[in-house]
């Protein structure tokens, strides 16, 4: 307690030796810390709406190795399904061959890449894709081995068949594998029931008693039953028709909602080999959303579009020349042919023949899909 004592009385001793009867200046206080507040980024809408449009499917990101990779199950227009894996400490990428008709090996190799907004774009030697990061969407154009090929995938799996429940419309092109003769482009309505059974209506929607029905008398509608199922394997999700293969189907989850890449092969009832893509799309109104500027790119093509209004001007890559295509929102076809149908819009170069146009469809606010009837291949435009 005498310890206690003497050093209460010492700390009063300093006290009266620097009191204030020297006429020293009192000490000005401390000013308050300057608190500064970050400025409120508000969320992308995109990603928002993408993220839960994820979410309500069940679906999950594809796992990569290590947190440096980030994986992408993508449809080749070909008829293939690869599997890229960009490591981004490496600077590396990987294309692992999971399905194909023409006997494709596996690639690997370094990449560069740039990123814009949310726009990442991989190159390397006959490779270059883009990835948008609010959707996880890639598309591009890549070579491998003899066959090029435009692809379109996501880096979504899918958990549950029974999420993907619900109405898409649909644009698709096809021919035979081994000398791309005899393109087809398939169009319509597809609609999955919870079990993973599905009906593909072409040229045609569904009734209200469900029956596949003609939307034109120009057109014949044609109804394929399918069943979607997991592939215990490698855990992808396979369209079956019958005790054949249909096609693969990749799910990508768009701002507008699901939307699913086929990488469709089957043989027909000649036994011929037929391939190529079908995209599909949760069914809504075109508007203005649409307008803005589009890096467009199909087998051997690649143009810059701007679409504004009910017009597109069109600029050739390869040539630069360029040219102004009408637009027709909401219709399926052209002319006589010409019937309401939400989700799909017409171009037509006035230039061309009656016969010749192409179908417009987004399938999120950053990508569109698009045939034209002069070509084998579909195409794919990313918005910039």
């Amino acid at each position: 307690m005498k310890n206690a004592i003497s050093i209460v009385l010492l700390g009063a001793a300093l006290s009266a030796c620097g009191g204030g009867s020297d006429g020293g200046t009192p000490e000005t206080p401390a000013k308050p810390p300057v608190v500064v507040t970050p400025p409120v980024v508000p969320a992308d809408s995109v990603t928002v709406a993408s993220e839960a449009v994820a979410k309500e499917a069940g679906l999950s990101v594809i796992a990569g190795a290590s947190a440096d990779e980030s994986v992408y199950d993508v449809a080749a227009d070909i008829g293939d399904t690869w599997r890229i894996t960009f490591d981004s400490a490496k600077k590396t990428y990987a294309i692992r061959v999971l399905s194909t008709q023409f006997g494709l090996s596996d690639r690997s190799g370094t990449f560069s890449a740039t990123t814009t907004g949310n726009l990442t774009t991989y190159t390397a030697t006959d490779f270059s894709v883009t990835v948008d990061a609010r959707t996880r969407l890639l598309s591009g154009n890549i070579k491998l081995g003899s066959m090029v090929s435009t692809v379109s995938g996501s880096g979504y799996a899918v958990s549950d068949v029974a999420k993907l429940a619900g109405n898409y419309i649909f644009l698709g092109s096809m021919r035979n594998a081994s000398n791309g003769a005899f393109p087809f482009h398939p169009k319509g309505t597809l609609k999955i029931a919870a079990d993973g059974a599905a009906q593909l209506c072409n040229g045609g929607v569904f009734n209200a008693q469900g029956v596949c029905s003609a939307v034109s008398p120009q057109l014949e509608a044609e109804n394929a039953s399918l069943t979607l199922v997991k592939d215990a394997k490698n855990g992808l999700l396979v369209a079956r028709q019958g005790d054949q293969d249909f096609g693969i189907v990749h799910v990508h989850a768009g701002d507008r909602g699901l939307a699913l890449f086929i990488d469709r092969y089957g043989r027909n009832q000649e036994n011929v080999m037929r391939v190529g893509t079908i995209v599909a799309a949760k069914q809504q109104k075109i508007g203005t959303e649409i307008n803005g500027s589009y890096a467009c790119a199909a087998q051997g093509i690649s143009a810059n579009m701007v679409v504004s209004g009910s017009t597109a001007t069109l600029t050739n890559n390869t040539t630069g020349k360029t040219h102004a295509e009408t637009i027709t929102v909401n219709k399926l076809g052209l002319g006589a042919q010409a019937v309401d149908f939400d989700g799909v819009a017409v171009f037509k170069d006035p230039a061309d023949v009656p016969a010749d146009y192409s179908m417009f469809m987004p399938v999120s606010s950053s990508m569109a899909v698009e045939f034209s009837t002069d070509r084998s291949y579909m195409g794919m435009c990313l918005k910039k």
